[in-house]
């Protein structure tokens, strides 16, 4: 029988000798030899989202995270390495991020509230449409709500979202289309899932430009995509090719991923290693600041006039000990620094002794007076070292 006018022809004939229109019976990409509700692919993407979500989590404890990171979201450096979309690196030419992050969530809610969206959903489109052009609808989408992201939000992003709201779109033309009480009926749950989505994105502080740019990109092709699997063999290889096209470019996104996989999480760690060194400096300079207030204030025993006191000479020597004692402790982030931080303390250190052992006046003021010119190059060498140092950590940051 024809598959087009249903006359009665040749087992063996291709074209119909009564309409002239091809008439074979499909040679599709099936699941309903493999599952009776026709959800077949939508379970095989539902499966890939938890898998990477658990590779994702296990290589976060393996990094020392601990078990809270199959609760938590991955850090930016895995999720980068993942495939998640981040404009810089798209635009430098890896283009495969607006494929991968489709499938990538950011954090285990993130990961639950899309799955329950697509187990509600992609049945339904794969049931209404066909395996082929669910496959395609999802793949094509999620890339659509990536470019609008890209083009529209300048942040990253990662998850299935963009390409459940293409499917939710997709619904919503066909049943547009198909009219009537039921096909309204569905097109208004339809716009109210996106609503909710859209409005419940807002408060969560979720990608609602990715979700927008799904939506519409599904909406277009529900305008477009035949609801109903291949029916005749031309159409049947055209969307068994488009399917096997989109499969293949996930599997391509995800090799290209694994080609640079690590090298964010190394760029991470060298950032946060670099945040540490700056830090330090910073830290030990603040105690350098400090040292000089309280050397300058040793020194300034002999500028006024009964200030060289024994009661003077011990709290001085005492602001010196603790001085020294916080240099002590105080983080050296290179050679040059240590070599600097060692100088200080001998000299401080020395400083406080004096003091320590001044019985009277006299050598109250010869221990105030004392190394004057030890300490004025200590203290320039540590500013050339600081201004060095400060202009190192400008560029690095600059980067």
């Amino acid at each position: 029988m024809c598959q087009v006018c249903r006359g009665l022809i040749e087992a063996s004939a291709k074209t119909c000798p009564l309409c002239g229109r091809e008439s074979v019976p499909p040679a599709r990409i099936s699941t309903s030899n493999i599952t009776t509700g026709g959800n077949f692919f939508s379970l095989v993407i539902l499966t890939i989202n938890i898998v990477l979500f658990v590779l994702m989590s296990a290589a976060e404890v393996r990094n020392g995270r601990g078990a809270e990171a199959f609760m938590q979201s991955a850090s930016n450096g895995m999720l980068d390495d993942f495939g998640a979309l981040s404009p810089s690196m798209v635009w430098a030419g890896q283009w495969w991020r607006l494929v991968t992050f489709n499938f990538l969530h950011i954090g285990l809610m993130h990961l639950m509230f899309n799955s329950s969206a697509l187990f509600s959903i992609g049945p339904q489109v794969e049931s209404i449409f066909g395996s082929q052009k669910f496959v395609f609808a999802y793949v094509g989408t999620g890339v659509a709500s990536g470019v609008a992201s890209l083009l529209f939000l300048p942040a990253g992003t990662a998850g299935a979202s963009g390409a459940i709201f293409g499917l939710i779109g997709l619904m919503a033309a066909y049943g547009y289309r198909l009219g009537g009480s039921f096909g309204r009926a569905l097109m208004r749950q339809m716009l109210i899932w996106a609503g909710i989505g859209i409005v419940f994105g807002f408060f969560i502080g979720a990608n609602n430009v990715a979700h927008i740019g799904g939506l519409i990109a599904g909406g277009a092709l529900g305008f477009v995509l035949a609801p109903d699997a291949p029916s005749i063999a031309s159409s049947a290889a055209r969307w068994n090719g488009a399917a096997i096209a989109c499969i293949g470019l996930v599997a391509i996104s995800f090799v290209m991923a694994g080609r640079v996989f690590g090298t964010e999480q190394e760029k991470d760690r060298q950032r946060e290693s670099t945040v540490r060194k700056a830090e330090n400096a910073i830290q030990f300079a603040n105690v350098v600041e400090e040292a000089t207030h309280v050397v300058n204030e040793s020194f300034d025993l002999n500028r006024s006039s009964g200030r060289a006191t024994r009661n003077h000479a011990v709290r001085a020597a005492t602001d010196l000990r603790r001085i020294a004692s916080d240099l002590a402790n105080a983080p050296a982030i290179d050679e040059r620094c240590a070599e600097i931080k060692t100088r200080l303390i001998e000299l401080i250190t020395a400083r406080a002794t004096a003091f320590e052992k001044a019985e009277n006046e006299l050598m109250i003021s010869a221990a105030a007076s004392a190394n004057r010119d030890a300490f004025d190059a200590a203290f320039n060498d540590f500013a050339d070292w600081e201004n060095k140092t400060a202009q190192d950590f400008q560029r690095v940051f600059a980067r």
